[in-house]
């Protein structure tokens, strides 16, 4: 169920289509966002692979895969929440269209919060399937310790909306913020006919969204002979605990765990949890793949989950929610936050706190469990948040302004470009705060804020939606980093993806390496990628004729899957009118498959 010896998520196969179906269309949701990340999940949606291993960089194989899901992915994310990448990849440009960020609300201390994704399946003569992957997670290569649930479902005739709370308005809110998105009109159609199938030992699935205007993303009973929660935060703005002691009542005369990172619990204190008891996770758990493979990077608790028992039956709530005030609101307000939650529910037997608590803590070896009985130490006194507070009040007031970047093609050189920042209302900066403002492309391009702000000489791989923001409090040297997705404008006639092909076809020998990819129809995944390296040209045009040859492989595609024909003549027309050299003799070949010739 939850055993973290034996069960472990592989993010990239639970985007795999079923058996016998294909990717039609996705919308994903996610708080912070990792451009990398977001990168690799072209290879598990359109090539039924997983996310594991080293897939980034400038590759052909990942060109092919953002092309085959353009205008079928939507990713809403918090503005500004985007992670600062260690370097820039080119093909970030092409993921400018998948994107839109989500304003987190009327307060600077909102947030949007929900992590999941819907993916819509279709195969010929089968009903439309969908799948909603819920998470606690973001969209990064977070090595946290996670909880996710996959439901699978089909669409059926008759509408099932009242098994769910302010979901399907979310979702619907969601994509009238990207009208462009025309899958969309599908989904918001469906929305409210799927009949999802719950995980074994579970039935009853509702999905709860949660925020202004949605409720809360709790549905609830009391009392309860005993509740668990597992939460990595707990605390309110002023250190409060308010949602954790409106949880305890759920079970006034029960059992009360929770489970939590320690750091988080010391910084509260016994006294405020003496009603809890309370378990960290296992500092072994914490930095052992440190120690092992990770470097710097630590793998804590991200996971997110509520258990209510009364008598023999269990309700799950599991998602994005902490258990804080901002997250699950307080009796008769809405959250700060919008966040989604799954409810599901069992019997106590397999699913409780007993068999939860079975799994995580080794009774018979104290310390060497998942969890461990937390002993709590006084964390010394802080200076207080005062410039914690205002960098987010700012970083606020930054990602609310209107950016626009305006390109024109230098006077000196057409091949060259200036670009422009406007800001409409520009914020006002507290005294003791600084910013600056740069291009994500262009190491060292920082300036401090103004309107406007002018780059020039930029090559066309340095025209970027997306601007690195700095946020430096003078007092402390405390920094906010921001990358904002601006309004990009570009001169008529600008192609950044026909270059970005320029640049990574630009011979002969890889020309044939991306017809050779193309023919792979359900690659292995490091074979795949294998592609970009080449062997000489010589090598590469002697596949047409000789060993594993380019000219058999179109004859099976022609017996027997005609849609690998149509990709490579999509590729094709793509090439067309760039420099990259079609090699005569693969010209000639084309010309007896081509689908427009059939």
């Amino acid at each position: 169920m939850l055993n973290p010896k034996t069960e472990r998520v592989d993010y990239g196969l639970e985007l795999r289509p079923p058996d016998g179906y294909e990717l039609d269309s996705a919308i994903a949701a996610t708080y912070t966002l990792d451009l990398d990340a977001l990168l690799s999940v072209p290879v598990a949606l359109c090539f039924h692979d997983t996310l594991e291993g080293e897939i980034q960089g400038e590759r052909l194989a990942l060109l092919e895969a953002v092309g085959q899901l353009n205008g079928r992915l939507k990713v809403f994310y918090q503005a500004g929440k985007i992670k600062l990448p260690g370097s820039y990849n080119r093909l970030f440009a092409l993921l400018e269209p998948w994107l839109q960020p989500v304003m987190p609300g009327n307060v600077a201390y909102s947030s949007f919060h929900p992590k999941f994704w819907l993916l819509r399946y279709t195969a010929p003569k089968s009903p439309v399937r969908y799948r909603l992957i819920v998470l606690s997670r973001n969209l990064t290569f977070d090595r946290s310790w996670d909880l996710a649930l996959s439901l699978d479902g089909e669409v059926s005739r008759e509408s099932i909306d009242s098994a769910h709370q302010g979901w399907g308005e979310l979702v619907k809110d969601l994509l009238l913020q990207a009208p462009s998105f025309e899958p969309g009109n599908v989904i918001r159609k469906e929305l409210g006919r799927i009949n999802w199938h719950p995980p074994e030992n579970f039935r009853d699935p509702r999905i709860l969204a949660g925020g202004p205007g949605y409720g809360r993303p709790l549905d609830m009973l009391s009392p309860n002979d005993s509740i668990l929660v597992v939460s990595p935060f707990l605390k309110d703005s002023v250190g409060g605990v308010g949602a954790l002691d409106e949880l305890a009542q759920r079970a006034p005369d029960g059992n009360r765990w929770l489970f939590s990172r320690g750091e988080e619990l010391d910084e509260i204190g016994p006294e405020k949890l003496q009603d809890w008891s309370c378990f960290s996770i296992n500092t072994d758990v914490v930095d052992g793949e440190e120690r092992l493979e990770m470097g710097t990077a630590r793998q804590n608790l991200h996971g997110k989950l509520i258990v209510l028992e009364r008598g023999q039956t269990c309700h799950w709530h599991l998602g994005s929610a902490n258990a804080t005030a901002a997250a699950l609101g307080r009796a008769g307000t809405d959250p700060r936050n919008t966040e989604l939650m799954v409810r599901l529910t069992g019997k106590s037997t397999s699913i409780g706190p007993g068999a939860l608590l079975e799994q995580w803590i080794d009774e018979d070896n104290p310390g060497n469990g998942l969890f461990v009985k937390h002993q709590f130490e006084k964390r010394p006194e802080s200076d207080g948040e005062s410039d914690s507070d205002l960098l987010r009040v700012l970083s606020f007031e930054l990602i609310k302004a209107n950016w626009t970047l305006s390109a024109r093609e230098a006077e000196s050189d057409p091949t060259l470009f200036e670009l422009a920042l406007s800001i409409d209302e520009m914020p006002k900066l507290p005294e003791g705060l600084s910013v600056e403002v740069g291009l994500l492309p262009v190491r060292g391009s920082h300036r401090p804020l103004g309107n406007p702000i002018c780059w020039t000489n930029l090559n066309i791989n340095q025209l970027s939606a997306f601007l690195a923001v700095k946020i430096t409090s003078q007092a402390s040297a405390e920094t906010e980093h921001l990358v904002i997705q601006t309004d990009l404008n570009l001169p008529a006639g600008t192609d950044r993806e026909r270059r970005i092909i320029e640049q990574l076809v630009d011979t002969e020998d890889k020309f044939l390496n991306y017809i050779r990819l193309l023919l792979q129809r359900h690659p292995d995944k490091n074979e795949w990628f294998g592609f970009d390296s080449a062997n000489g040209q010589a090598g590469a045009l002697a596949t047409l004729f000789g060993d594993s040859p380019i000219f058999e492989q179109l004859m099976l595609a022609a017996a027997r899957d005609t849609e690998v024909l149509e990709r490579i003549q999509k590729m094709i027309d793509r090439l067309e009118g760039t420099s990259v050299p079609v090699p005569e003799r693969f010209a000639q070949l084309w010309r007896h498959f081509s689908p427009q010739k059939r």
